[in-house]
């Protein structure tokens, strides 16, 4: 607690400056999380599948970082890789997205670096379903209404694990 708030579950991590959200359904998503908490697996496969569904809703085709950003957090998951292999995938993903021009795949990239990066500390998954917005701020400008609808889908995908 400092000065009589929370601490951010961002922690040390940069905070995402430029986010249009609904407060109340982030506090529902983060209360979902530390239910979740206990379980570094399960945010793990909460984490892959906000990842799938970032894929699905923009159209994007994975490419190979994409796809081994997939293949680490499952091996993690089975105790096959450690987690500094993770970091290290995420590192390349963070660097292809500061390469890339189009926008969109430069959000899509900052989602998968966040994801690879969970195995890491299972709050990268939250940061993760914050890029996620951000996505959808610069898919749908100023719509509110895709926000819900976006942190809904967490939501319910957080519960589901």
């Amino acid at each position: 607690m400092r000065g009589g708030k929370k601490d951010s579950y961002m922690g040390d991590v940069g905070i995402i400056r430029k986010i249009d959200d609904i407060p109340e359904l982030k506090d529902e998503l983060i209360a979902a999380f530390d239910s979740k908490s206990h379980s570094h697996k399960a945010i793990s496969c909460y984490s892959l599948l906000l990842a799938q569904h970032i894929l699905d809703l923009t159209g994007i085709r994975p490419c190979d970082a994409i796809n081994e950003c997939f293949d680490i957090n499952r091996k993690w998951q089975e105790g096959k890789a450690r987690f500094q292999e993770a970091r290290n995938v995420a590192f390349k993903i963070h660097t292809l997205a500061r390469e890339e021009k189009d926008p969109i795949k430069v959000k899509v990239l900052r989602v998968m670096g966040q994801v690879a990066a969970t195995p890491h500390v299972k709050r990268h998954a939250l940061i993760a379903s914050d890029y996620a917005i951000t996505l959808i701020n610069l898919m749908f400008p100023k719509n509110l209404e895709e926000v819900r609808k976006e942190r809904k889908i967490q939501i319910e995908l957080m519960k589901s694990v």
